[in-house]
């Protein structure tokens, strides 16, 4: 019998050039996280908005003390982002806390959504995100929660999808601490494995949207379900209602609960595909939108937010078909 170390080498051999692709591989992911980020900071320190929206009003709110911040009902979004605006303001670089925070949020839900796919794609749809003015939207008008809360929606889809249903529960109570309207991304529950899961889920986004807001509401003067609407005449609500009708939180309600149930349907129906996981809560703002009783123009953020997801998502899984296809027929022409 003879023994020879050829195999044990040509083993080690194969290890080694495995690592040395794995090396490559990060390396290549970090020089692309660095243009994204390096490209989305430029676009912040160098393009300056004529019109902020609602941004100078947010900024004043978020100097108040923090009991008197929800005194007046106009303010209509949560004490994150008002606590974001604290801070950027505060540090005189507001304009990159909120582009360079929802970059790096976009860029780890799109990698999290295209887990195991090309990696230039996610590149790619990162890198259009900016192009197309996503981040700097989220700035100008005053409402990064337009871009954050889809994005939060669909990293907890897809823990939802995994029964990680109390992680994915307290990244939707986060995402009402931006704006109220993210408890809607209750939806992704109907992904969950079980029904026990689900319910598990729904509990930790119920606790943390409670703990966001509670102190606000036993320490200070909180009026935000005081607002009230008005419809425009330029909505599908203008043609079954006056423009000037009130809308009020009891109506916002309703609105809401018919988002949801929408995207419920949906998600039921894709709940053994990924593509659940964007297009249920695309959904759920799209039927928000539609029956919104004023149209704003940072309302789009959300919709195109989730659109280029998802259509990062359909490209990825057509070119990881078509990779597999041309595999196999390698393999039976050999």
């Amino acid at each position: 019998m003879v023994f020879t170390t050829r195999p044990f080498c040509q083993h080690l051999a194969g290890l080694g050039l495995a690592l040395k692709k794995g090396l490559r591989r990060v390396e290549l992911m970090n020089v692309r996280a660095a243009v994204f980020f390096l490209f989305t900071a430029a676009v912040a320190l160098f393009v300056h908005p004529a019109d902020t929206g609602d941004l100078a009003f947010f900024v004043h709110t978020s100097q108040k003390w923090l009991w008197d911040w929800f005194a007046d009902p106009s303010v209509q979004v949560g004490p994150l982002q008002l606590l974001a605006f604290r801070v950027g303001d505060l540090a005189g670089v507001l304009a990159l806390v909120v582009q360079l925070g929802v970059a790096a949020l976009l860029w780890v839900t799109s990698g999290r959504l295209l887990a195991g796919r090309d990696p230039w794609i996610r590149f790619a749809v990162c890198m259009a995100a900016v192009v197309l003015g996503l981040t700097y939207g989220a700035y100008q008008d005053g409402h990064p929660a337009q871009v954050v809360v889809p994005l939060l929606w669909v990293l907890a889809g897809c823990d939802a999808r995994e029964g990680r249903t109390v992680h994915a529960g307290a990244l939707v109570g986060l995402s009402a601490g931006f704006e109220v309207w993210g408890l809607l991304g209750a939806v992704v529950f109907v992904l969950a494995p079980q029904a026990r899961a689900a319910l598990r889920g729904l509990a930790a986004e119920v606790g943390v949207a409670v703990a966001l807001f509670l102190p606000f509401v036993l320490a200070g003067d909180f009026r935000m379900f005081e607002y009230h609407w008005q419809v425009n005449g330029d909505t599908l609500l203008g043609l079954v209602a006056s423009p000037g009708t009130h809308f009020s939180w009891p109506m916002r309600m309703a609105q809401g609960l018919a988002a949801l149930a929408a995207g419920a349907g949906v998600a039921w129906w894709l709940r053994r595909s990924l593509h659940a996981v964007w297009l249920a809560p695309l959904t759920v703002v799209a039927v928000r939108m539609a029956l919104d009783p004023v149209r704003y123009p940072w309302y789009w953020l959300a919709v195109q937010t989730l659109v280029l997801l998802g259509a990062a998502e359909l490209l990825a899984g057509r070119l990881r078909f078509a990779r597999k296809r041309h595999r196999r027929k390698l393999a039976t022409a050999r």
